[in-house]
């Protein structure tokens, strides 16, 4: 019987404990949890991360990279204060370099087909500006960082999207990496609004809910596409 086989029920378990835990504001314990969600998708994603078991053309090394820096940003989030904050940030803009860069391997841009993930990545840029409009007044130094950060992460939804709209593709991109980028999207835009405005234990549960199954769906796109190739 083979551990890894275990390790989805594994990971969403420790996902479900983290939110309970913040639930009931086990804050202590819910650090633990957090730091150890990355960690188990990279052991899930081991099998096609080894450099002797799978060749592909889609840079592996990036996606592990786009795993550890969001693991760098759980940890730098758990600190509070600016600095953290810009820190937990960078990590996350890293991250979504990556997924921007693996999407594009995938699927290319294509004018063609270019419509709707160009009109998506727009939806998103006028969510985000609708929410920064909002907060403005509470960000301060942090308004120029998170209006690039918006601009990042609207681009990695619009180039998840280029993915369901090649027939080769689109099964990767309905059923893994556009919900992933979505709820990518979902969860940035209440964990704005939960650390600048309403901090709000609920909120916390949806942040963190939808983020790790964000990031869940992306390791499976990504192991699910290798293992095909």
């Amino acid at each position: 019987m083979h551990l890894k086989k275990f390790i989805p029920s594994i990971y969403i378990l420790v996902l479900l404990v983290h939110c309970f835990l913040l639930w009931v504001e086990e804050s202590e314990t819910a650090s633990i949890t957090k730091i150890l969600l990355m960690p188990l998708l990279l052991l899930y994603l081991s099998e096609v991360l080894a450099p002797t078991k799978i060749k592909s053309f889609l840079p592996k090394k990036l996606i592990a990279l786009a795993f550890l820096a969001s693991w760098g940003g759980d940890i730098f989030l758990l600190c509070e204060g600016n600095l953290f904050f810009i820190a937990g940030m960078l990590c996350f803009i890293v991250a979504h370099f990556c997924y921007i860069i693996l999407f594009i391997k995938i699927q290319p841009l294509k004018i063609s087909n270019a419509f709707l993930p160009i009109l998506g990545g727009i939806v998103v840029l006028i969510i985000g500006a609708i929410i920064i409009n909002h907060l403005a007044p509470k960000l301060g130094d942090l308004y120029a960082p998170v209006v690039v950060y918006m601009i990042v992460i609207a681009t990695m939804f619009s180039s998840a999207m280029m993915i369901s709209s090649n027939t080769n593709t689109k099964r990767y991109g309905v059923n893994y990496f556009v919900p992933g980028a979505a709820l990518f999207v979902l969860s940035d835009s209440v964990l704005s609004l939960n650390i600048f405005a309403y901090k709000n234990v609920f909120l916390g549960v949806i942040v963190m809910f939808t983020y790790g199954f964000a990031q869940f769906l992306l390791a499976r796109g990504f192991k699910n596409y290798l293992m095909n190739k």
